[in-house]
């Protein structure tokens, strides 16, 4: 598995926009955390306000993938 798997579709194998986009958000957010972290600016609502927005675009994420299956398996016969 490369790094190019976590922004490909897994059915077409064509780079995914919204993937590239999420990944994206996640190294720069990532790394503006980090630098304030370095430069002794963080408070602790930063790290809350990350940890808050990563969890609820994962859990988002799952909601709409598990109702995208159970309409699958709703439409085939």
């Amino acid at each position: 598995m490369g790094l190019l798997d976590l922004i490909r579709n897994p059915v077409s194998g064509r780079l995914s926009t919204s993937d590239s986009t999420l990944v994206g958000a996640f190294v720069v957010s990532s790394l503006v955390l980090l630098w304030i972290t370095v430069q002794g600016k963080v408070d602790e609502w930063l790290y809350v306000g990350y940890l808050a927005a990563w969890v609820a675009q994962n859990q988002g994420s799952k909601r709409a993938a598990i109702a995208r299956d159970a309409l699958q398996q709703e439409e085939r016969p």
